[in-house]
């Protein structure tokens, strides 16, 4: 490198440094903790400083990215590039997943759902395998992120299979439906839908506790907070919601229950063990992702229409932070980076 070209890069390091954006291929520098999410409307990944909020990375996706998981190294994020703004939308979307490399801050490979179309929720298993929705045709899909492709595919009978909860051991998972108002059953072992629930409204987000003793859904059009058996595969309780819920989080030390009500713009707040609500906030308009802060006595939630992330106190739901951001933000996650990865 030059004299010259040397003086311009770290112009260039400077100058990024200050207006927030990274320079491509620019590696993350340390341990300090990171806040990921995707930029909905701005088609592309973000990654922020989680207690100042700087942002230091936007990496370019496909279409309107809607949700993200972190590989089993922890190092590479899938992102489904849903191509459609909601799921009331008719057109096809997009069929692609993009691959970025958290560490050095690139896309660094796209996987393709071939004729399966608006690729939505994805989870990591213990096994180190994904599964992911597609809503036209309404699948679950297996897919394994060492070969990057799709190993299995299962048909839903539901609609717009939207979300999606997978048991740890791996044996069974259910989709939320957003369609149709119902929660499909996948048997994992045996590859194929066993199981209806109805419970109408419009599906969305779902949470369990560490012994995945209940299953809870939140229906944005029902206004309530359905409960499922998992065991039996019926819904056992609702418990009412105001404000469209659409995404769930359990707290910590597994005594609350956090509710994004995308409807109201804001959080709400529920005690598990009495189901009774007992706290409310807002204005985040249209809210809806979430994730623990690493402390556990606090959490990050997506202002999607403010283009905001903001950092909420428990169990009170005093602001504690804003961050600004590209256009909707939407999942969060919170990673630091490994020591030799």
């Amino acid at each position: 490198m030059t004299a010259q070209r040397a003086a311009l890069f770290l112009c260039l390091v400077a100058l990024c440094s200050c207006s927030g954006v990274s320079i491509p291929g620019h590696p993350d520098s340390g341990p300090r903790p990171k806040l990921l999410t995707v930029h909905k409307l701005a088609d592309s990944f973000g990654i922020y400083d989680m207690e100042s909020g700087e942002m230091l990375a936007e990496i370019p996706t496909d279409v309107k990215p809607h949700e993200f998981a972190l590989g089993p190294e922890g190092r590479f994020a899938y992102v489904t590039n849903y191509g459609v703004d909601t799921y009331t939308d008719e057109a096809k979307g997009g069929n692609t997943i993009t691959i970025i490399d958290v560490n050095e801050r690139v896309a660094v490979g796209t996987i393709s759902t071939g004729e399966y179309y608006r690729p939505h929720a994805i989870e990591l298993a213990p096994s180190g395998l994904f599964y992911l929705t597609t809503e036209i045709p309404a699948a679950v899909h297996v897919l394994d992120p060492k070969s990057r492709k799709i190993l299995h595919t299962i048909p839903v009978s539901g609609k717009l299979p939207h979300m999606i909860y997978v048991k740890h051991d791996e044996s069974k998972a259910w989709t939320a439906d957003s369609g149709s108002g119902t929660v499909s059953v996948i048997d994992l072992k045996a590859r194929k839908q066993v199981g209806t629930i109805e419970t109408g409204g419009v599906p969305m987000g779902f949470a369990s506790p560490r012994d995945e003793s209940e299953l809870f859904l939140a229906t944005r059009e029902g206004d309530e907070i359905v409960v499922i058996d998992p065991g039996t595969d019926t819904v056992k309780e609702r418990i009412p919601m105001p404000g469209r819920p659409g995404r769930l989080l359990i707290t910590a030390d597994g005594k609350l229950l956090i509710a994004a009500c995308i409807g109201s713009n804001e959080a709400a707040l529920v005690e598990i063990a009495t189901r009774t609500e007992i706290a409310r906030t807002g204005t985040f308009s249209r809210a809806e992702g979430m994730a623990m802060h690493p402390a556990g006595q606090s959490f990050f939630l997506a202002a999607q229409m403010d283009n905001r992330i903001v950092r909420l106190s428990l169990p009170d739901l005093k602001l504690m932070q804003k961050i600004e951001t590209k256009a909707k933000p939407d999942p969060i996650i919170i990673w630091t980076r490994q020591t030799g990865k």
